[in-house]
Order: C-alpha cells, then structure tokens, then sequence
C-alpha cells in the first residue's frame, strides 16, 4: 500500500489494489466522526401499495415502533432504553415511543389489529404485539411462528414475506 500527501491540503491517501469478481461492486465511503450505521427498507411493490394506504398518523407511527420488532419474530419487545430488555412492550410505552398520547397510540393498534397489521400473541404469560411480516420494515427472514401467526393474511395476499 503507498500512500500520499497532497500537497495543498496535507490530507494523507492511500493506494490499494482491490480484486472483485465480475458481479460484485465495491463501494467506498467516508464515515464522519464515528462509525456510520446504514438502513436499507426493502420493500415489495405489493408491500409498498400496503403501506401507501396508510394514513400519516399511522405511517408515522409504524415506522417508530418497527425497530423494536425482533429480529424473525417481530414481536415488540423493549430494549432497556424503552421497556424492560426482551419484555413485549406495552401500549402506553409504544405511546412513549411515537411520541404520542396513550388515547391515539391505542386507537392506532386497534386499527392496526383490524387491518391485521399487528396481531396479538402471548409469550411467556405475556400479552404481545407482532408486525405482520407482509408490512415489516426489517427485511430480515421470518421465523416459522411468526409466518403461522400471519398465515391467513400471507395466504390471501399470495406472498411469501421472505422472498426477495
């Protein structure tokens, strides 16, 4: 590896070599400060329709509680910031969460039940909100529980939430 100074502005380069195959892209970026996280939505166009249908209040609101969902069962668990570590949250916390009052957040998942957006589960004795994978925002594999917790709605939109 070389490495240079340029001369104006003292900033120090460095020339590497890179080997990639044919089919993949090699992307350099400059985190500023501290390391820099990126988030990628990935979405269907069926998924993206769903969500268009939502109103703004309710976009709003599921975009703030969709990173407490767990990874594969997407169940709204806390995370010791809000909520207890692991403990499914409630809605006066979700309330808390998208900076909302308790009356609207509970009119939100009633609706949200009834569009089976979110379903009720129970988890160790617990009572439980889970998203429905056809709306999750994480992209990541759901978990064979949560696919039989949603079946009737995967099986009439005739999508497989973990397709790409």
């Amino acid at each position: 590896m070389r490495q240079f100074v340029d001369p104006d502005t003292g900033e120090v380069f460095y020339e590497e070599q890179i080997l990639r195959r044919p089919d993949e892209i090699v992307k350099v970026f400059r985190p500023a400060g501290r390391s820099a996280k990126f988030v990628k939505i990935k979405a269907s166009q069926k998924a993206k329709r769903r969500l268009r249908k939502l109103s703004l209040a309710e976009a709003g609101f599921l975009l703030k509680i969709a990173p407490y969902a767990s990874e594969g069962t997407n169940l709204l668990l806390g995370d010791n910031e809000r909520g207890q570590q692991g403990v499914p949250l409630t809605i006066k916390e979700l309330a808390r969460i998208a900076d909302c009052s308790y009356t609207q957040a509970r009119k939100i998942v009633r609706t949200f039940i009834e569009q089976r957006i979110l379903r009720r589960t129970v988890i160790a004795g617990r009572t439980a909100l889970a998203i429905n994978p056809l709306y999750s925002l994480n992209g990541k594999a759901a978990e064979t529980s949560l696919l039989q917790l949603f079946r009737q709605e995967i099986t009439e939109a005739d999508e497989d939430p973990n397709s790409d």
